[in-house]
């Protein structure tokens, strides 16, 4: 066995080497994992190699975040979307088998004279998963729960104790009721569709030309708007006013083909996708900080320059939130670190 050591937990290689020996009934005499880069989440992915094949081993001791994976992916599959094909699941040691289908994202295709070909693909996919999901079953995990104003306001205090406190040292602001006022305005925002929730470039991988959606685990009911705003104001690939224009004019193109599209308010919808883009912007620049904050990561840390940049393209949706974000303030902290290769202070929310 020629395995490759180097941080693969114990429990990874014992039960890699007890499904393989199930294959077959024999132990392939050459066999290796290696570790893939992961989420944001403390889930942990493997490349399983044997005898001329591959596939991508998923490890969350807890079954916290990969619960939903499979009937998710189910559901996917039988409304004709792109998703990997899945195999074992061992929810009580914590695992999950699944086709693997290389490491090309389509962050990398977005570049130069491809960029456009490629974000208008992504949006193409991005219509079909929602007009072919809606609507959703009430069986299915991402029905029972959903975008309201409790998660929306959540996830901005969220970014208040892991940004603006726990990276930038600043205080929290005294009035929170802003977020309060402006998390219910958001849960209004109709019809709820399937929502990925983290729709951008980096959940969808390239494989023989094709996109395929990953890491939809988290899928729950939302806005149309909530994952169309997630890959056109986003942090890793920064898109120009105009081609996200043109991206959300072909986006409703797409949508005229099925049924959903009459339920949604076009003529509101740009300014829809705009308030719903501030909140999901701001909760990814928490994200990014708390990735630095919990786990002393800087990984994520270069985004914030971007995720700045488009929270001020966005703060007149909500001017009452501008005491509780003052982005622009913070901006000249965020570029001397920058400049200085992120050597920043650690600190404790």
């Amino acid at each position: 066995m020629a395995l490759d050591i180097t941080s693969i937990p114990a429990p990874v290689t014992q039960w890699a080497n007890r499904w393989l020996s199930k294959q077959s009934g024999d132990l392939p005499p050459d066999w290796r994992l290696l570790r893939l880069a992961g989420d944001g989440s403390a889930r942990q992915f493997f490349r399983l190699l044997f005898g001329g094949e591959s596939r991508v081993v998923l490890y969350d001791p807890g079954w916290r975040f990969t619960k939903d994976y499979a009937a998710h992916q189910s559901f996917l599959i039988e409304r004709g979307l792109p998703v990997p094909r899945f195999g074992e699941e061992d929810p009580d040691a914590g695992f999950l088998i699944m086709e693997d289908l290389g490491d090309v994202l389509a962050q990398s295709r977005i570049r130069g004279a491809e960029k456009r070909e490629w974000l208008q693909k992504c949006v193409r996919l991005l219509a079909e998963l929602h007009g072919r999901t809606h609507p959703v079953p009430e069986t299915l995990p991402a029905f029972g729960r959903a975008f309201d104003r409790e998660i929306y306001g959540r996830e901005l205090r969220f970014t208040i104790e892991h940004l603006r406190v726990g990276l930038l040292g600043v205080s929290a602001p005294a009035d929170l009721k802003p977020i309060d006022t402006f998390a219910k305005s958001l849960e209004k925002i109709g019809p709820r569709v399937f929502c990925h929730r983290d729709y951008h470039t980096r959940n969808l991988l390239v494989h023989n030309e094709t996109l395929y959606l990953i890491d939809f685990q988290d899928a729950r009911m939302g806005p149309a708007a909530y994952d169309l705003c997630s890959l056109l104001y986003d942090a890793y690939v920064p898109i120009e006013a105009d081609l996200r224009e043109e991206l959300v004019e072909l986006y409703q193109k797409e949508l005229e083909r099925f049924a959903l599209s009459k339920k949604i308010d076009w003529p509101n919808f740009r300014e829809e996708l705009r308030r719903v883009a501030y909140q999901r912007t701001l909760k990814a620049a928490g994200s990014f900080a708390s990735f630095f904050t919990r786990y002393g990561k800087k990984t994520h840390l270069p985004y914030l320059h971007p995720c700045f940049d488009n929270i001020m393209s966005l703060q007149s949706v909500a001017p009452t939130l501008r005491a509780c974000f003052p982005v622009e303030e913070w901006l000249p902290k965020i570029i001397e670190w920058e400049k200085k290769n992120w050597d920043i202070p650690s600190r404790k929310p």
